[in-house]
């Protein structure tokens, strides 16, 4: 029985594949937050409002606040490599057939072993949260056998898309 459930080595380079996949698409999507966040800083008309105190002051002809240009240079240098663009959509059209899975396998790269401190704000006592299988699962509304479900099956589905996407690589270059 449990030499039926050993994985092979190319079973295992499968899923290291997956995971760095996984990985790319978590730092592409932190990627376009970070894009997010430098197109919505600096100054705003209401902000200026309320910092003046509904007096706009008196111009002085220096525009020193407005760094459009270099907003969009920062944009413009954060560009992605490819891959990662890539796996961003290859997840992005697995999640339109099956999003809880690339839900599981986010949460499962991104949280599973990792350890949370916090400090309650009631009782100002540290809290450790350890990110297993229960934590994970209750984070997506689900239980910890179901978590590991969706993640072996997230997983499995990543590895055929994958082994698809290498197959008609292969074959356009022959």
């Amino acid at each position: 029985m449990a030499e039926q459930n050993r994985r092979t080595a190319e079973q295992r380079r499968a899923r290291e594949v997956a995971q760095r996949e996984v990985d790319r698409f978590i730092a592409y999507l932190q990627g376009l937050d970070t894009i997010d966040q430098i197109a919505h800083q600096g100054r705003s008309i209401m902000g200026m409002w309320a910092e003046f105190e509904g007096k706009p002051p008196s111009g002085s002809g220096f525009s020193g606040f407005c760094v459009l240009a270099d907003k969009l240079e920062k944009i413009r240098m954060r560009n992605m490599p490819a891959e990662f663009a890539r796996a961003y959509e290859r997840l992005r059209t697995m999640a339109s057939k099956s999003p809880k899975r690339v839900d599981a396998l986010v949460v499962d790269r991104f949280y599973r072993g990792r350890t949370k401190v916090a400090i309650d704000p009631f009782t100002e006592k540290r809290l450790e949260i350890h990110w297993n299988d229960e934590a994970c699962g209750q984070l997506l509304d689900c239980t910890a056998k179901v978590f590991q479900r969706r993640v072996t099956e997230g997983y499995k589905q990543l590895e055929s898309l994958l082994e698809g996407s290498k197959r008609k690589t292969l074959t356009s270059v022959a």
